[in-house]
């Protein structure tokens, strides 16, 4: 596979994986959306911030080994 391509591959891998996890946590975040998230606003943010951390990890594993190989 041509450089170029790869790149082009492995690239598009990472915004998939960004726009998997940015969707996972919105729907979590209008899931679970009432009184007790408004009160603990801070807490819900970090939440949503680890959430994000870790779906976007687990989903560019596959494009980080494509760019390693």
């Amino acid at each position: 596979m041509r450089s170029l391509a790869k790149v082009g591959l492995v690239g598009a891998g990472y915004v998939g994986a960004v726009a998997l996890a940015a969707a996972v946590v919105a729907v979590c975040v209008l899931a679970s959306s009432g009184p007790a998230r408004q009160d603990e606003s801070g807490m819900a943010a970090f939440g949503d911030a680890l959430l994000f951390l870790a779906l976007f990890s687990v989903a560019a594993t596959a494009p980080t080994g494509a760019a390693l190989s």
